[in-house]
């Protein structure tokens, strides 16, 4: 099963995400490939420490996802909301602005970043990410295509996929 994490689920820190999806797997008998484990491999895939982070949250919400990233082991040094007031709004945020945030906000020099990583299941990045990975020269990890990656890769299926970014391309 694959769990995809909405602000709600980070509010508590990582400690409050890791207690429901334990007593779901303990009563479904399933393994979950869920958001906050996913992104910490894929970020070790990559060796990244220092991460700036992107997502349709506001500066309270930015602060309750880096405190799950910190949780996590890592460090970010900077982030990005684009503060959307709902569902609708956030799968509505056009690709030129995520392109913009990362390239002039986000994936700077002077951030120094290993990563950018992408909050927000309504905010498709995997477009982007294939577009900008190579002229930002960092990864660029989104939810979607990070959850999807890691939920093939526990269950075996290690075949790499083209279109959706460097981590299902190479790892």
């Amino acid at each position: 099963m694959i769990m995809g994490m909405s602000l709600e689920h980070v509010i508590g820190g990582i400690e409050g995400l890791r207690a429901p999806v334990a007593e779901i797997e303990a009563y479904s008998g399933l393994g979950w490939a869920a958001w906050h484990d996913a992104i910490a491999a894929a970020l070790r895939k990559f060796e990244a420490k220092r991460i700036g982070i992107l997502t349709p949250f506001d500066k309270t919400g930015n602060e309750f996802a880096t405190r799950m990233f910190e949780d996590l082991g890592f460090e970010v040094a900077t982030s990005v909301g684009f503060s959307c007031a709902n569902a609708l709004h956030i799968a509505h945020v056009p690709d030129w602005a995520k392109e913009k945030a990362i390239v002039e906000l986000l994936a700077t020099g002077r951030n120094r970043l290993d990563a950018v990583v992408q909050c927000g299941t309504n905010m498709s990045l995997i477009d982007v990410s294939e577009k900008l990975e190579p002229v930002v020269g960092v990864p660029i990890l989104g939810i979607n295509a990070v959850t999807f990656w890691y939920a093939l890769r526990e269950t075996g299926i290690d075949s790499p996929l083209a279109g959706a970014g460097r981590l299902l391309r190479e790892f």
